[in-house]
């Protein structure tokens, strides 16, 4: 085999070559079809307009202890099987010194019955399980400690889990620190439900209209309660930047967190978010620092190709081998 399996992997590059009448098409299709849903979305408007109203966020944060934890995961499809890779980490900040604590990574393989679909709804539900567990590692020493993601329950998710959830926020609550989640992807209707719009758009879509930069909805943080964990919460939406391209955001919070202490967490996020893609500092950097990207896992994994190689025949090496494509797309 000439040459190292990482060089190659790393020179590879997709060439396109899809047939230009196919392409012509689609985007033909594709432009049509979002045509269809921003007319149908204007067209609702004006019934949702008249059923929201944002508040201004008030310029109160007083945070000097901040932590976010973050986790990631990532996926290697050999030959017979999958396997997911999995970690998490929490970045604090005291002043300027920055402290890091990691999760041991994990590694999931796909049992031999077990559906693609299956498996990773297993690594979803263990990840999410790994981001509570090390946010709770978080908790000593800290003012605000935000999570990368909802603290409301997934509803999917189950098992070790829901109990993750509640040890966190019971854990936070003893210890007197500020919770909150940070959801950048909030797929809930929720407001659509509560106020009857009958709108088949998400909270977060419905919200990109009426929201300008600094306004949350709704306020006070409307309560959820959720049965799995027999916890209530509270949510409300953010807008953080004016480009209407970036969607409002949710922030979770546990029923224990005031309407000041609320706006407080808020009043941080604005501080202190991206100007370009409208998240905060601390959030960035965790959700950076555990990223799991495709071409970091492609080189690791050719790196330990390597290794395998270079100490088995050649008869055992189909068992590691990734299935044809998996690193070249």
């Amino acid at each position: 085999m000439g040459g190292s399996i990482l060089e190659e992997l790393r020179e590879f590059e997709e060439e396109i070559k899809t047939y230009p009448e196919l392409v012509k098409r689609i985007r033909e299709r594709l432009e049509r079809k979002l045509s269809e849903k921003a007319s149908e979305f204007s067209e609702s408007l004006s019934k949702i307009v008249e059923s929201i109203q944002g508040r201004a966020v008030g310029d109160r944060w007083r945070f000097d202890k901040i932590a976010a934890a973050d986790a990631g995961s990532s996926t290697i499809t050999l030959g017979d099987t999958m396997m997911a890779i999995l970690a998490a980490l929490y970045v604090k900040l005291d002043g300027s010194r920055f402290e890091r604590g990691l999760a041991d990574p994990m590694i999931l393989e796909q049992g031999m019955d077990e559906s693609d679909e299956d498996f990773m709804a297993k690594v979803d539900n263990a990840r999410e399980t790994m981001l509570m567990r090390i946010a709770a590692r978080a908790v000593d020493d800290v003012d605000l400690l935000i999570v990368d993601g909802p603290l409301i329950p997934i509803p999917r998710f189950r098992g070790e889990y829901l109990e993750a959830v509640r040890r966190l926020v019971n854990r936070c609550e003893e210890k007197s620190v500020v919770l909150a989640g940070f959801v950048k992807r909030p797929q809930q209707r929720f407001i659509s439900m509560e106020l009857g719009l009958q709108s088949r758009f998400r909270d977060s879509t419905i919200l990109s209209a009426i929201l300008s930069a600094g306004e949350c909805y709704p306020w006070p943080p409307r309560d959820h309660y959720a049965r799995r964990v027999r916890l209530t919460f509270r949510y409300t939406y953010l807008k953080t930047i004016s480009d209407r391209r970036i969607l409002p955001f949710r922030v979770d919070f546990p029923s224990y967190i005031s309407d000041e202490t609320a706006e407080s967490v808020l009043s941080y996020i604005l501080s202190t978010c991206d100007p370009m893609r409208g998240v905060p500092a601390m959030v960035m950097m965790a959700d950076e620092e555990v990223k799991l990207s495709k071409r970091l896992i492609r080189d690791l994994y050719a790196e330990a190709l390597e290794s395998i190689i270079s100490r088995f025949p050649e008869r055992a090496w189909g068992s590691v081998m990734a299935r044809w494509g998996e690193f070249y797309v």
